[in-house]
């Protein structure tokens, strides 16, 4: 809705206009009225109002000194002056100093009405004009970045010949002077579904706008490779070259103040002299980035800083394929039958080997997901998800691939694989709480039989000892135990109801031994059967 300030010395005039119309209809709202040009200022600072209806002759303050001071700070701020003076001077001021409109008392329902819309649909077209001029505004900076972004990917593609054309010539002397190769990457990791992935690239697209009106004529900024967040930044430099890098680096951190590290890291090259020297920062920034990858608490990386730049790839290489297999081994181990925080370990030294070794980032990122894919496919062939937290291999390997730090990838794995852990330990329960109550089924139903425990287990296709162990676990006493009490509670209940013999009850529970049925009756109850049947004569209910 749009403002309007009322400022009128007369009461019973400012009340009338305040109510003169319902404001709403018109999509005004009326934020204040003042009684003078003071108060009038005062309410115009705090409210911003886009319409102020105000008198000419008032105490303090007349309405054209009240229109002059509101627009050195509301310049497009439309002031329509009601005032009962007819007279040419007034009208000759107020148009010198910008009032919309000057109408005269008694002002006419309809004709301040004409004026009211007149002024919004002055306003509306100004906020067009503005409009248009802002998306032209955009679309030449945005073709002279595109220009420049097209320019800087092409020398980074050793294809500059095209460009020596006088179009091109700004940007070419730029790259002829001295520059360094600025690299970042941006985190643009995630994990399964399009949403999630194109959530990343719109990520990366926010950030590299950033990074580009931070540089802005500094340099040139390209986004040289969006799908793994890369941004390549060529900065013309002088005699200090640190000092000027680290100042548009300061422009970047300022710029993107929302995101903090490590949501990216800055790899730097060196200073050269010519476009082919460029390439080469270009490549030296890259490196810069690998390095990067394994170092917990930096962000930013100068090539020329690092004593020894060059990765020992075939040691590094040799050792890890030599450790690799026996660690995917201890990680399925683990995550099949052990606790989170033996994962945890087993991650931790792994980890340690691959920084240790500046192991190549696709190298670990391939054994990461084959680990995963090999730990799904045991979890589904065992009746589990085969989600553990992506959609298909391909992701997992993507994801890897898009950390920026060694260590943000080995708390994803490690997440991934606690994750697996409990669906494992979730299966492996359901599986035993099956067996133990097909065990107390058995015990229920088949307790007058021979049913020891090697019956069962066999019949289960489960080991004697596994199970012996298993049902200790869940009943708390061993089989032979809760098998025994229940045979002597079913004894119980056949000598109070019934005229059994003590050797029928006894093989009825599952005793071929009648002296044995007795001798086990009394060590449970405290007497043999015969004086339990006759303590409790023949039927009664009653319990010791």
């Amino acid at each position: 809705m749009y403002k309007l300030l009322i400022v009128e010395d007369e009461v019973w005039e400012r009340e009338g206009l305040a109510d003169f119309f319902d404001w709403s209809e018109l999509d005004i709202e009326v934020v204040g009225t003042a009684a003078n040009g003071i108060q009038g200022i005062k309410m115009a600072k705090e409210y911003l109002p886009d319409i102020i209806m105000t008198d000419i002759r008032m105490p303090l303050m007349d309405g054209l000194k009240l229109s002059e001071e509101v627009k050195k700070f509301l310049p497009g701020c439309r002031i329509i002056i009601i005032t009962g003076y007819d007279d040419f001077k007034y009208a000759k001021d107020a148009i010198h100093i910008g009032v919309f409109d000057y109408l005269l008392k008694p002002v006419q329902k309809q004709q301040l009405l004409n004026a009211l819309n007149r002024t919004i649909n002055d306003i509306q077209r100004e906020a067009q004009r503005e409009e248009y001029a802002d998306n032209l505004r955009t679309q030449l900076t945005e073709r002279a970045y595109k220009e420049r972004e097209r320019f800087l990917l092409s020398i980074l593609r050793g294809d500059v010949q095209h460009y020596g054309s006088d179009d091109y010539k700004d940007f070419v002397s730029v790259c002829y002077r001295r520059t360094a190769a600025v690299v970042i990457r941006v985190n643009v990791c995630t994990f399964g579904s399009e949403t999630v992935y194109y959530a990343g690239q719109e990520h990366f697209g926010t950030v590299y706008k950033r990074i580009r009106d931070a540089v802005g004529d500094k340099g040139i900024t390209a986004g040289n490779d969006p799908e793994n967040g890369e941004i390549a930044i060529c900065l013309p430099v002088s005699q200090n070259g640190r000092g000027e890098i680290e100042e548009v680096i300061r422009l970047i951190r300022k710029q993107d103040y929302e995101l903090n590290k490590p949501e990216y890291i800055i790899g730097v090259g060196s200073v050269s002299n010519d476009i082919t020297g460029f390439a080469e920062s270009f490549r030296q920034a890259q490196t810069a980035l690998k390095l990067l990858f394994f170092m917990k608490d930096k962000d930013i990386l100068y090539y020329d800083d690092f004593a020894r730049p060059e990765i020992l790839q075939e040691a590094a290489v040799y050792e890890f394929l030599q450790s690799a297999p026996e660690y995917s081994k201890k990680i399925l181990n683990a995550v099949v039958s052990s606790d989170a925080q033996k994962i945890t370990q087993i991650t931790d030294e792994l980890f340690d080997i691959i920084c240790k070794n500046y192991v190549d980032k696709n190298l670990v990122c391939n054994f990461l997901a084959d680990v995963i894919n090999e730990i799904s496919l045991l979890l589904l062939s065992k009746g589990g998800p085969f989600n553990i937290g992506f959609d298909s291999g391909d992701d997992i390997l993507k994801a890897f691939q898009g950390c920026i730090k060694l260590d943000q990838m080995k708390k994803r794995f490690n997440a991934l694989l606690i994750n697996a852990n409990r669906c494992f330990a979730e299966k492996r329960k359901n599986r035993e709480e099956y067996i133990i109550e097909n065990v107390m089924n058995i015990i229920e139903n088949e307790y007058m039989n021979d049913i020891g425990l090697e019956v069962i287990a066999h019949r289960l296709g489960i080991s004697p000892n596994y199970l012996g162990s298993l049902f200790k676990k869940y009943a708390g006493r061993r089989f032979t135990e809760a098998l025994t009490e229940f045979r002597m509670n079913k004894a119980k209940e056949m000598l109070l109801s019934g005229t059994d013999s003590i050797m029928n009850v006894a093989k009825k529970t599952g005793f071929i031994n009648t002296s044995y049925f007795c001798t086990v009756f009394k060590k449970v109850h405290g007497i043999s059967p015969m004086e339990y049947r006759e303590k409790f004569d023949y039927g009664s209910e009653n319990e010791r």
